[in-house]
């Protein structure tokens, strides 16, 4: 009992010396999870309808979180069969907002691993919005040109500095030329936790692809207290066993 009393006293002694602030072991990539939001296949399927076919992106290197281009560094992605794709009047089949995508972390930047078929020059296309712990929100538009294009425009530049040509590819249809654009977004709020991502249409003739989202410099750590707390309710039930 004497031992039990003094671990506990030491449970005691570390909540009061993390209670102060937030300690976050920081990743310099965490991928976000898409598995529970894909709505297309990349493999032996047109992304863009699903239909049966050849897909440029099956040359990815699926099931694996692989490094490519970044506009500041090589960036990682996690591949799976599979991305969001959203509404476009081109292929109005797909919701015209996915909401919700988990994130649950801090982060200083997010990197988003996206194109579209067919554009919208000079535009705003869709939208992702970025919502956190305490009700606020943000948004990066995505325009052609200046952050986005075609998949099958690999031959063009961006007005942005924060966007690249992540993966490209000249092997299979269609179409030969595809890629898919690495964007950086830095977060203006890096020490509040995102809840999650939306990603949203803004129903004009571009049919967005998001192929994967990285989280830059991310923990997904709860706080040392929440930690703390499971531990002492443990052994508060331990104890009186």
């Amino acid at each position: 009992m004497k031992v039990v009393k003094l671990f506990l006293i030491t449970v005691l002694t570390l909540i009061s010396l993390f209670s102060v602030g937030q300690a976050f072991a920081l990743e310099e990539f965490i991928p976000v999870d898409l598995e529970p939001y894909s709505n297309t296949k990349l493999v032996g399927h047109q992304w863009w309808t699903l239909n049966a076919g050849d897909n440029t992106y099956s040359l990815l290197p699926i099931g694996k979180f692989a490094e490519f281009e970044g506009p500041d560094k090589k960036v990682k992605f996690q591949i799976i069969d599979g991305g969001v794709v959203l509404f476009g009047t081109n292929a109005q089949r797909w919701p015209k907002a996915v909401n919700d995508i988990a994130v649950e972390g801090v982060a200083k930047s997010i990197y988003f691993f996206h194109a579209t078929g067919w554009s919208a020059a000079g535009v705003p296309s869709y939208k992702f919005v970025m919502n956190y712990e305490n009700g606020k929100t943000e948004e990066l538009e995505m325009i052609t040109n200046f952050n986005s294009h075609d998949w099958c425009h690999i031959e063009k530049n961006f007005e942005d500095d924060n966007s690249v040509w992540g993966w490209t590819a000249n092997e299979k249809p269609a179409c030969n030329k595809a890629g898919l654009i690495t964007t950086k977004w830095d977060n203006p709020h890096p020490n509040v936790e995102i809840v999650s991502i939306d990603a949203i249409s803004l129903e004009l003739g571009a049919v967005p692809i998001i192929a994967a989202i990285s989280l830059g410099d991310a923990s997904l750590d709860v706080h040392p207290v929440q930690k703390y707390t499971l531990t002492w309710g443990s052994l508060k039930q331990s104890t009186s066993q």
